[in-house]
């Protein structure tokens, strides 16, 4: 803090009708409120008061001096401490009866001496203690699944930004933004902080997200306040950082809307349908279990004291315990921790998460609409061809060592004016920020000797880093290409690039420097600078017909095409649209390039793959159409044998599209595949069309004018590096590496959410189905349930809790991309799956009904014959119990698979955390079984000395013999199950191929050929079939076409 703050002499602007006074002091007490309420000194004060540089921005000291005014981070809302989500838990009325009921127990266990004495009050402190154990497990589970989201909520709000230390652009967290930055932004970006604006390139701020208003604010120096959270819909600037983190402007508002993740996934939403379904089914269940026991209590004490209370809550609480397990609590924990699992595996994929939801859409993607460039292509651009009028050699390598042709002062100074000054810089060979400008830096210094450091230090006037640049306007997807206009005479560069303006400056003042689109520059071009002499030549129409046919050679070998032209220009105008048409006009050719932009690895195979799951790839990309046809082919999306008289009907232009009626979009999108100079509403068009089209639709940007799209599509894909923060804001998944096969990534972990939970589903039936089913028959013919209370809420422990984690982090299988995307309507219940349950239901019944009854149950539970009556009833409810136990246990091996996967086991070992629960649960169970104290808490049999009727036994414990035939008969479920899948079941995507005989594929028209009308789209069992490529290529030809869902996996 300063000893002598400054004074307030005047207000450079403010958001508000509040005027600071005159002569104000800036104390460091008052700053704060000052800033925010916009009572603001000039830019110079301003900087010097934070003890900032406008053009070298705070030294590393000053950094650490300015975090004092706050840490550029909104704080996390404390999370719910475990107390309450355990004490919340008990919230349902289902446990709270059955703690009531087991308190009742435990008074009539204690007051009648008869039930006292032989611990009647045993059963009653169990299931309390059962009771605890279950809502503890599901606490913890709750417990965890928030500080999982937590930190992948971090990972999701954590992004770079660029700002001005020490005289250099550099990049850094957001966190790491102090007040007095000098904070760089450009149009896509979202501030990060409340400032002020010391520079601009028509600077246009999107504010509707803080203020509600739709319209894009312009900012100047007369509303040069900055807002934290709004969007640079327009141009770019640099500020001065005012407030961070709470103190912004937006802080607090920020804090109390910080998302908690409550929000239900469609997924969620289905699944609490049929835990209420199941829930119901398991509430008849116990009506009619408790029906039944008090009926044949009644009859069987007919002439008898019928007071006896305690056998009545034992009633009670196991039909409640009935409705515990039938209810499914672990079908929404399994969900939860599926998509936390899948979020943090898709995390380590480079897939970040951004709305929940889209984990589990991921899935039923049937269409991708990606771009190509960084996505498709690696985003490495170097220019491999220079182009320039009467010279046959274009290659650069043998133009740098040729070192001849055109005069390298003038066209050095000319790169040198058509390089991304403000956007670029050069680590090496490494380029920061616009490839496609790296890739002109990189020709301006290795072809033509450009000095970029002298370049950038010219531009600097009246302490302004940009003062010499009278306008800018920079590119977009529209536009396709970019302009800037300098004033030579407030450029003064040092050294060598001096001497090369010179040259320049002597026809005009100023300079308008353009570069973009080959096909749209070129007509924007009306001479060239000679190669041998310098001079400027008029462009006929021969040579304009060369640079066209040398523009689609290099397009056919993959090159993206761009020219750089110029213009000098006297006088300029003070009309902004007439000035910005006057800068595009009558420009001077100055070379054409050709950039190549390797496909990255893995493309062409993630492209097969996908395929081969049903989901077709559609490139839509602003590239020339022959350039975006040879990549296309490159990458597997069109057949590289499709020649070029039938290219027509898989790749359109933007032009076309935006010439086409909805009908005759509809009618080709069967075989689309590529859309090339493609703008931002092209794309939302297509994809929109697709949807109609009955598709899930995927969508990759990374623009601000990509936003539409990626918001319409169903699962919006920005990019995490090339992407601006409109582009992410608006997205669901980030693709952090911009990596196509990140996409197929998020697919296959999408489709493993539904699978999983679908497991989990195939796992817990099956159990609710054995356990109702046993306990209303040992009710209806024996009287009593062959499983306690419990007994029961054990099971229901490990079906819901343990049972859950084992089988919902289970990772993609390998054949998960060899089946056809599951519609987001389809039944949660597959064919599969119903045949998979009612198999082992029916096998686990058939065991326990075996052993239920006295014969053939002691026979095959292995019954001592010196144990009669009760102890033997006992006994064969203990084999029931240990054999029910341990055919969960070898049912969740069963589980792993669905539908008609033979090998259980295959990719047991990539799940640690399922071996570790299976062995858990056994220890657990044979701990039961063993440990004196629990086997009376759960009704295990015991031979106890001094006991009636046990012979030469152990004195605790089931035979040898009863345990293997426990183990074997549970094990033996696996063989049963086996068989059980050979049993094949109508398709559950079932897929038919139709010929269309006398029918052609409509010919997509070319721009300047009137549209035909349409022919309908076809229809078949009201599902929308696509035909591939490959299978369309083969048949054009024979005037047919096959068209066929774009699920099938048939490319022959």
């Amino acid at each position: 803090m300063e000893n002598n703050p400054p004074q307030l002499q005047q207000s450079i602007g403010s958001h508000s009708d509040d005027a600071p006074a005159k002569n104000q002091i800036i104390t460091e007490d008052n700053f704060k409120l000052i800033v925010k309420e916009s009572l603001l000194p000039d830019v110079n004060q301003l900087s010097s008061y934070m003890k900032t540089s406008i053009l070298e921005g705070l030294s590393q000291q000053q950094v650490v001096t300015n975090q004092k005014w706050g840490q550029n981070k909104i704080p996390d809302r404390p999370p719910e401490p475990f107390w309450k989500i355990f004490l919340g838990t008990f919230k349902d009325p289902t446990l709270i009866i059955l703690i009531i009921a087991a308190i009742v127990s435990i008074i009539i266990g204690s007051a009648i001496p008869a039930q006292r004495k032989h611990g009647g009050y045993i059963d009653g402190i169990a299931i309390l203690v059962a009771v605890a154990v279950v809502s503890l497990v599901g606490s913890v589970n709750d417990y965890q699944k928030e500080r999982q989201f937590r930190k992948l909520n971090a990972v999701k709000e954590a992004r770079d930004i660029t700002v001005l230390r020490e005289g250099k652009l550099i990049s850094l967290s957001v966190y790491s933004l102090v007040v007095g930055d000098i904070y760089v932004f450009e149009m896509g970006d979202q501030l990060a902080a409340d400032g002020i604006l010391v520079s601009h390139q028509l600077l246009k701020m999107d504010q509707s997200q803080i203020t509600g208003e739709s319209m894009a604010i312009s900012k100047n120096a007369q509303k040069p306040w900055l807002v934290g959270g709004a969007l640079v819909s327009e141009g770019s600037g640099k500020m001065i950082v005012t407030a961070v983190g709470i103190d912004t402007i937006n802080g607090e508002a920020m804090l109390a809307l910080q998302d908690d993740n409550d929000l239900e996934t469609p997924l969620q939403t289905k699944l609490n349908a049929l835990v209420k379904i199941v829930g119901y089914i398991g509430l008849i269940s116990a009506v009619l279990t408790f029906i039944v026991l008090i009926a044949k209590f009644f009859i069987a004490n007919l002439h008898q004291d019928t007071q006896n209370y305690a056998i009545w809550v034992n009633y009670l609480i196991l039909a409640i315990t009935i409705v515990v397990v039938a209810i499914p609590e672990g079908l929404p924990l399994a969900v939860t921790i599926s998509l936390a699992f899948s979020m943090k595996k898709m995390l380590k994929d480079q897939c970040l998460v951004r709305k929940l939801q889209s984990c589990e859409t991921c899935g039923s993607i049937s269409i991708i609409c990606s771009d190509k460039t960084g996505t498709l292509t690696m985003n490495q651009m170097r220019v491999v061809r220079i182009f320039t009028p009467n010279t046959s050699n274009d290659q650069i390598k043998q133009i740098m060592s040729a070192k001849k042709g055109v005069p390298a002062d003038i066209y050095s100074a000319l790169c040198q004016f058509n390089t991304s000054f403000n956007k670029v810089r050069l680590n090496g060979d490494t380029v920061l920020g616009s490839k496609t400008g790296g890739a002109f830096m990189l020709m301006s210094r290795d072809v033509y000797g450009c000095d970029y450091e002298q370049f950038v230090a010219g531009l600097v006037y009246n302490n302004d880093p940009e003062g010499a640049v009278v306008h800018q306007i920079d590119f977009t997807s529209d536009r396709k290409r970019s302009t800037m206009l300098i004033d030579l005479a407030k450029f003064s560069p040092p050294g060598s690039v001096k001497e090369q303006i010179q040259q320049i400056q002597s026809s005009g003042q100023y300079i308008s420097v353009c570069r973009g689109a080959s096909e749209i520059i070129l007509n924007r071009c009306v001479s060239y600078i000679d190669p041998d002499s310098g001079a400027i030549l008029p462009l006929t129409e021969e040579l304009k017909n060369i640079m066209l046919a040398k523009i689609q050679e290099y397009a056919k070998q993959s090159y993206r095409t761009l020219i750089m032209g110029y213009k000098q220009m006297e006088n300029i105008t003070s009309d902004l649209d007439e000035l910005e048409q006057d800068m595009e006009s009558e420009l001077i050719f100055q070379l054409l390039v050709g950039i190549q932009d390797p496909l990255r690895p893995g493309v062409p195979e993630a492209i097969n793959q996908l395929k081969m799951g049903g989901i077709k790839t559609v490139m839509v990309t602003g590239d020339n159409y022959i350039t975006a046809i040879s990549i296309a082919k490159e990458a597997n999306i069109i057949d590289q044998h499709v020649e070029d008289d039938r290219i027509s009907n898989f790749a359109v232009t933007g032009e076309q599209v935006r010439k086409m009626s909805d009908e005759e979009l509809d009618s080709i999108l069967p075989t689309l595949a590529v859309v090339a100079r493609c703008q931002p509403k092209d794309k939302y068009r297509v994809v929109q069309r697709f949807q109609i089209a009955g598709h899930v639709v995927a969508a990759t940007g990374d623009g601000s004018n990509d936003a539409p799209q990626l918001k319409e599509a169903d699962v919006g894909l920005a990019m995490g590096i090339a992407g601006t923060e409109v582009a992410k804001e608006a997205s669901d998944i980030v693709i952090m590496d911009d990596n196509f096969c990140s996409i197929l990534h998020a697919v296959e972990w999408g489709r493993t959410v539904l699978a999983s939970v679908r497991k989990f589903i195939q796992f817990q039936l099956t159990v609710n189905v054995v356990a109702l089913v046993i306990a209303f028959l040992g009710a209806a013919f024996l009287s009593e349930s062959p499983l306690t209370a419990i007994q029961l809420l054990y099971v229901n422990l490990i079906m819901d809790s343990l049972g859950s984690l084992a089988l919902a982090t289970e990772g993609p299988t390998p054949n998960i991309l060899q089946a056809p995307p599951v519609k987001r309507s389809a039944s949660i219940i597959t064919p599969g799956m119903l045949r998979n349950i009612i198999i082992q239901s029916v096998y686990q019944l058939l065991v326990l009904l075996i052993m239920l009854f006295e014969f053939p149950g002691n026979l095959i539970c292995f019954t001592p014959t010196q144990v009669t009556g009760e102890k033997a009833i006992q006994y064969r409810y203990t084999s029931i119990y240990n054999f029910f136990i341990f055919a969960q246990i070898f049912n969740e091996f069963n589980s792993r698979r669905l539908n008609n996967e033979l090998n259980v086991f295959d990719g047991l070992f990539k799940n640690i955390l399922f071996i570790i629960i299976i062995v858990v649960t056994v220890a657990l169970q044979i701990l039961i079984m063993f440990t004196p104290g629990l086997r009376d808490i759960f009704n295990v049999y015991s031979c106890k000395q001094g006991a009636t009727n046990c012979g030469g036994l152990i004195q605790y414990g089931i035979r040898w013999e009863t345990w293997l035939i426990n183990l074997g008969l549970a094990a033996a479920s696996l063989v049963f199950h086996f068989f059980g899948r050979l049993i094949r079941l109508p398709k559950e995507f079932k897929h038919q191929e139709k010929a269309l005989k006398n029918k052609k594929v409509k010919h997509i028209p070319e721009p300047s050929t009137p549209i035909k009308e349409s022919k309908e789209l076809i229809q078949v069992h009201s599902e929308k079939y696509l035909v591939t490529a490959s299978i369309a290529d083969s048949l054009i030809s024979n005037n047919q076409v096959v068209l066929q869902p774009i699920g099938i996996n048939k490319y022959q």
